[in-house]
């Protein structure tokens, strides 16, 4: 049998038709399912990291988070130490007091549904990127990144104030991240509130919004 140019024309798009569909039949299916090997930066309530995430003590015992509780196995919150200032016996010291290492953000790997992750209380979303239909993406980390990840955890942050006292950093304006795993980078100052900044970070490829002291500022 022989075809003409036209019919070969509609072969091939069919053809590409039926790739397009499937292909799109597969990205539906990844966001109703976790691929099973990567992990994902999901955004949470503040001061909810650890409730979800788990958490060690100051004697080091591991205190499991409501997703370990319910049968999610790879749940990861990284974490940095401060030194927080007490008074204890009438005497001022400094106490090591660990925090998240990124404000309002744990990590999740392993097989799941997003439909019962999503659904948990205090998870507001899943960091993603748009795909060509404009529907938004989970946006897999591979384990090298977190084996990245991991290095920066855990870090000691010395005692410092939390507020600048040199000059009152504005919104909009470009500050300099001092200290943590982020020093060094220029950033623009998205919000304050109290003690804390909104800003951007670039985290795995991605701009990602997280909060952190005014004090680890300075102005660009």
């Amino acid at each position: 049998m022989s075809y003409g140019h036209d019919d070969i024309l509609d072969r091939l798009n069919a053809s590409y038709k039926y790739r397009a569909d499937e292909r799109r039949r597969r990205e539906r299916e990844a966001w109703r399912t976790s691929d099973g090997h990567s992990w994902y930066a999901l955004r949470v309530e503040p001061q909810k990291e650890f409730t979800l995430g788990g958490r060690h003590d100051a004697e080091g015992e591991w205190h499991p988070g409501v997703l370990e509780r319910k049968g999610y196995s790879r749940v990861y919150v990284p974490t940095e130490t401060k030194f927080r200032k007490t008074l204890r016996k009438g005497r001022r010291v400094s106490i090591p007091v660990i925090y998240p290492l990124f404000t309002s953000y744990i990590f999740v790997g392993g097989a799941f549904s997003w439909q019962h992750l999503l659904a948990e209380n205090h998870i507001q979303g899943v960091v993603g990127f748009p795909d060509e239909t404009g529907e938004r993406r989970p946006a897999p980390i591979s384990e090298s990144e977190m084996a990245k990840l991991r290095e920066m955890s855990g870090g000691l942050i010395p005692h410092r104030r939390s507020v600048n006292p040199h000059r009152a950093l504005r919104v909009g304006e470009l500050a300099e991240i001092s200290v943590g795993p982020f020093a060094g980078q220029i950033v623009e100052i998205k919000g304050i509130q109290g003690r804390k900044a909104k800003i951007f970070v670039s985290l795995f490829g991605h701009a990602t919004l997280t909060e952190i002291p005014v004090g680890d500022l300075e102005a660009a």
